[in-house]
């Protein structure tokens, strides 16, 4: 049995009725009851010796040993327990500080209700007290690493420097820089990445790498290598720099040996931050890949191929000025031109190759020529918010450039989201998702029968969408020719749920419709999860309705049906639609007994009344509720009105909408 179902509890001179009847209101409150009766103060005395208790109950009327002789003994025993004076009382005026509730002995399940309580809160305060200790050796121990440390270190508070250790100080030239501006230390053209990145310390935590220029007081500027990390410093909230130079080992300071520039992880993480910070700046970045360069390397050692790049990188720096350079490959090197647009970048570009395709390369009396492949792409909101997508698409742009013959210059353009095969559903999903280019939009349903709370329909999209790219509908579909992945379900659930909590806390009585896809079925874990999921979320199963395509049921009636009846036993529903276009029929729906069916009338169709009868009273047989999509006039409502449906949406009530903040009241 684990602690979190168990508690311990002293009774002192309780009858047998009494202690029974506290062990029977523990054990319906989920919880097992262990329980020693004492009747002196003698036992007390051992049994606080012996083990920890929880509680210790007092029945102030048989007990023979006064409340204050009791406090006096958990006191010299520094036992941490609570103590509930069970008799009649002032709670306001307790007989002795040890008691923390009088509750009457004729009201078992209040004062068992008190126990569990105190019990949490003395495993709280247990808690607290062993958090507290580990705090205080950690600050002791950080106080001596602080003292001795070799790295230069400091801590900054609201912008102002709140510690500085010596080595810190020297590398600024100053003897101390307590209480001096942070941004007073650093060069005017970094000044606003640094306040960027130190704004997005508070909010993320996440560790961060920037290259800096830092002021020193002698005039010099100083480029470094600065980390940062959300600290603690003297108990105040901090972020914690350290530094290293640029002369200390280049694999530390993350550059490349030939060049001088980035190395692939350090670049990867400067166009990341470049890619939060200036993704609207009208930017660009380039690509150069050095073309036949495994015959290259052939032809010559390995220190002389570094060699050349270290020249080409001197071509780089001449003709691309750029905010920020790399070497991403062994034969590319990339750079990020800021406030420079595609077009100028590109006249670059071409300058570029025409330089290096005219050098010639002395290596060992023998002379080498080499061509390049470069490839430039506009950074703008359109971009991928990922560094190594954008990475990934300008090397294959330069693959293609390469191909095509190479040495040449052009602007790529990410290629649209595109389904060509099955094969790519579940990259494109995970390519959408780490784009951030996948959201949930909500649509209200207009309650015409007698249903509880108002609802909505949540559903899948692609934001940015462009004519001829793959639309949310057709991933949901085709993903489900992959059973077992249900990765884009759990983070359509975990968003869903994430927003209707919120909506909730205001104390609506909401109600959600979510949209999934079959694999879900295929998955005996997915309903233990989604429990686990509803009460992160606070959310009661109720709230929730898992909606499922027709035909995705009708494809794997068995594992549905199990997953309708573990929904059932949760408290939650499954509904259903694209009613009535599954080419088996609806026959299979009376096992699962859908709470509600939605019919597959597309935007274009204009359903007769004959059609929507015969839905109704498919549904009514089922014992579903009906919702009618697609309302987009007062007339087709007035109709509906006398067919008998119980929701309704679409254009006429409202469009789909990122928040649930349709106002039901303003429906007439």
């Amino acid at each position: 049995m684990s602690n979190d179902t168990a508690i311990n509890i002293l009774l002192f001179c309780l009858a047998d009725n009494d202690a029974e009847q506290i062990i029977a209101c523990c054990r319906r409150a989920g919880r097992v009851a262990h329980t020693l009766r004492i009747e002196t103060g003698e036992k007390l005395a051992e049994a606080l010796s012996k083990q920890a208790w929880d509680v210790l109950i007092f029945d102030a009327e048989r007990a023979q040993l006064d409340i204050q002789r009791c406090g006096h003994l958990l006191r010299k025993h520094h036992a941490e327990l609570s103590l509930i004076y069970m008799g009649e009382g002032d709670p306001l005026n307790p007989p002795d500080p040890a008691v923390i509730d009088i509750i009457s002995k004729y009201d078992i399940p209040k004062l068992v209700g008190a126990a569990l309580r105190e019990q949490r809160s003395q495993a709280l305060r247990r808690q607290l007290k062993q958090s507290e200790l580990a705090l205080k050796e950690a600050e002791e121990r950080n106080d001596l690493l602080l003292a001795d440390h070799l790295d230069p270190l400091a801590y900054i508070t609201d912008g102002m420097v709140i510690y500085a250790n010596p080595p810190f100080c020297e590398h600024m030239g100053n003897d101390d820089l307590e209480g001096f501006p942070i941004v007073d230390l650093i060069t005017n053209k970094d000044q606003d990445r640094f306040k960027n990145a130190l704004k997005k310390q508070q909010l993320h935590k996440d560790q961060q790498r920037l290259e800096i220029c830092f002021a020193h007081s002698d005039g010099r500027e100083i480029k470094t290598l600065i980390t940062c990390n959300s600290a603690n410093y003297d108990g105040e909230e901090c972020v914690q720099l350290s530094l290293q130079n640029g002369d200390n080992n280049n694999q530390l300071s993350g550059l490349d040996f030939s060049t001088q520039m980035s190395n692939k992880y350090r670049f990867q993480e400067i166009l990341q931050e470049f890619l939060e910070n200036e993704r609207n700046s009208d930017s660009s970045a380039i690509l150069i890949s050095i073309d036949r360069f495994s015959k290259l390397r052939q032809s010559s050692s390995l220190l002389d191929v570094e060699q050349i790049l270290e020249t080409i990188g001197k071509h780089v720096r001449e003709i691309v000025p750029a905010q920020y350079y790399g070497r991403v490959a062994d034969d590319m090197i990339a750079a990020i031109c800021h406030h420079v647009s595609s077009d100028a970048a590109l006249e670059m570009a071409l300058e570029l190759c025409k330089a290096i395709e005219n050098d010639i390369f002395e290596i060992k009396k023998k002379s080498l020529q080499c061509t390049t492949s470069i490839a430039i792409m506009p950074i703008n909101h359109l971009t991928p918010p990922r560094a190594n997508i954008l990475l990934d698409t300008l090397f294959h742009a330069a693959e293609k450039i390469y191909l095509a013959g190479g040495n040449k210059a052009e602007i790529c353009h990410r290629e649209r989201q595109q389904l060509n095969t099955l094969e790519a559903a579940t990259s494109l999903a995970d390519e959408a998702l780490s784009q951030g280019r996948l959201t949930l939009l909500f649509q209200p349903m207009i309650n015409l029968g007698n249903a509880d709370g108002d609802h909505y329909e949540a559903s899948l999209d692609i934001k940015d969408w462009v004519e001829g790219e793959v639309t949310a509908g057709e991933i949901m579909r085709v993903i489900e020719q992959e059973p077992d992945n249900n990765k884009l379900d759990h983070w359509i659930v975990v968003e869903a749920t994430k927003q209707l909590a919120k909506e909730r806390q205001t104390g609506q009585d909401l109600k959600l419709i979510i949209n999934l896809s079959g694999n879900v079925f295929h998955d005996p874990e997915f309903c233990s999860w989604l429990s686990v999921a509803f009460k992160a979320a606070g959310l009661p199963p109720s709230s929730v309705i898992l909606q499922f395509n027709e035909e995705s049921i009708a494809n794997a009636l068995k594992p549905a049906l199990n997953f309708a009846q573990q929904l059932q036993k949760m408290g939650s529903a499954l509904s259903v639609r694209n009613f009535g276009r599954a080419k088996k029929g609806n026959k299979f729906l009376s096992h699962i007994q859908p709470h509600l069916v939605k019919p597959g009338f597309r935007k274009t169709d204009t359903p007769s009344n004959e059609q929507i009868k015969d839905i109704v009273a498919q549904a009514k047989v089922l014992k579903s509720r009906v919702l009618i999509p697609n309302v987009g006039s007062a007339a087709t409502l007035a109709m509906l009105w006398q067919l008998g449906p119980d929701f309704i949406q679409g254009s006429y009530v409202n469009d789909p909408m990122p928040s649930m903040s349709y106002e039901f009241a303003s429906f007439n």
